[in-house]
């Protein structure tokens, strides 16, 4: 079930960090992953919001760091994803452009045993913009896709996976027929490991549905970690579903945080 406006709104309000997420989860009785996928949009847009404005201060950022405070701490004090931080202060360093990417990420040594064990630590640290956060949102891409092609064949829809598609142009996740949902015939599935608020939704119709629904007739959009009702009724042709439409045995691997990423063993 989609969550109303208000009650987005008072989540979003009140999960501020990722330590925020097991105690409002249990509050609130919402799965973790719905709160976490909140979370991470909170994230990115305050990082948008003000990303070019704390990219300026990148020589303020490296006095901090000269004067003993450690990448997290200067992370905390400005509000800003350590690893984010850190490509900042290794810039205002600096080190090429691709050189920042690799250290930021923990791929290469910067040979400054302090640096590069802060560097670790803002991985370890980051919710959104680490190595294994790029790794799980992967992951949680890829099973909300296997979920969704296990109900097309438990439905005996006919499917086409975008991997066997045309990639020269925009193609949904599946393009399908004699399928029905919600009794309405449908030709195409997007699968979307996401929450989706009004601006979201927004988003993925500039880049996507639109042009789906224009060349393929009336689909199907997946936001497996839900959406706002607000969307509901905006297009005849559009179905908006969630993982509670759903029954599969992986989705509380999808709902409950406990993806795993390639530091973690996977």
């Amino acid at each position: 079930m989609p969550l109303t406006k208000e009650e987005y709104q008072r989540i979003y309000s009140l999960v501020d960090a990722q330590e925020d997420l097991e105690v409002y989860a249990g509050k609130l009785r919402l799965p973790r992953g719905v709160l976490e996928a909140v979370l991470t949009l909170k994230i990115i847009r305050r990082v948008k919001g003000s990303y070019h404005h704390l990219e300026k201060r990148s020589g303020e950022l490296l006095e901090m760091w000269e004067s003993g405070r450690s990448i997290a701490d200067i992370a905390r004090a400005v509000g800003f994803p350590p690893v984010l931080v850190a490509r900042f202060l290794l810039s205002a360093m600096g080190f090429s452009r691709r050189k920042v990417k690799k250290l930021a990420l923990g791929l290469e040594s910067s040979g400054n045993p302090r640096l590069d064990a802060e560097l670790l630590e803002a991985q370890r640290a980051d919710f959104v913009f680490s190595r294994e956060a790029h790794e799980k949102q992967r992951l949680r891409g890829m099973l909300g896709e296997e979920i969704t092609r296990e109900w097309l064949e438990s439905k005996g829809a006919v499917f086409t996976s975008e991997d066997c598609m045309d990639r020269s142009h925009k193609t949904p996740d599946f393009l399908v027929s004699g399928l029905r949902v919600l009794g309405m015939p449908v030709a195409w599935v997007e699968s979307k490991a996401v929450f989706a608020d009004e601006e979201e939704h927004r988003l993925y119709m500039k880049k996507q549905l639109t042009h789906y629904l224009r060349c393929f007739g009336p689909g199907v959009v997946v936001y497996w970690y839900g959406y706002v009702d607000s969307l509901l009724g905006r297009s005849s042709e559009l179905i908006i579903l969630d993982y509670t439409f759903f029954s599969h045995p992986r989705i509380e691997v999808l709902l409950n945080g406990s993806i795993k990423g390639a530091e973690d063993g996977r």
